[in-house]
């Protein structure tokens, strides 16, 4: 039965064929979940792929440019009994080449990535550069995903995935 609700739901939700209508002033609200190349830590210290949580906020300056602020934290990772928590602030900006229902756009700014081991915590800044896209559920509501290169640290790939709603529409 639950089997049967969750698929009707989900057919339901991706049947809406409205657009998103994007236009200067208005405000997105988001919550994804992002996949580093390297924000996650081996039980021998390395490196490794990490999973997290990224709340976002975009606000259309213009009808095609953007600024957008996002988090991203990883869950910890827990290396010989320590601890070990990797975490990201972002401030972007965007500029949209398409604004019909899927909505593509470049993206650039700066992240400010701190890591956290037990104790002792460190954190370094750098450039983001990327890309993403937008697609439509309803009018208000959307799903994204993004693919960004972050060069703080030691520099890593993140991936991300989520849903987002558009205040203002």
């Amino acid at each position: 039965m639950k089997t049967k609700l969750l698929a009707l739901a989900l057919v339901g939700l991706f049947s809406i064929n409205s657009a998103i209508a994007q236009e200067q002033g208005d405000f997105r609200a988001g919550l994804g979940i992002v996949l580093g190349t390297k924000a996650g830590v081996d039980d021998d210290g390395s490196s490794k792929m990490g999973f997290g949580l990224s709340p976002s906020i975009e606000y259309l300056i213009t009808d095609v440019i953007s600024g957008a602020a996002s988090y991203d934290w990883y869950f910890k990772s827990d290396v010989g009994g320590t601890d070990v928590s990797i975490s990201s602030f972002n401030i972007e900006g965007r500029y949209y080449f398409m604004t019909d229902d899927t909505q593509v756009y470049g993206v650039a700014g700066l992240g400010i990535v701190k890591a956290k081991i037990g104790d002792f915590s460190d954190s370094e800044t750098g450039l983001n550069i990327g890309a993403g896209a937008n697609f439509p559920l309803s009018d208000v509501l959307g799903a994204n995903a993004e693919l960004k290169y972050q060069t703080a640290g030691d520099g890593q790939l993140a991936i991300k995935a989520g849903v987002f709603y558009t205040f203002g529409n």
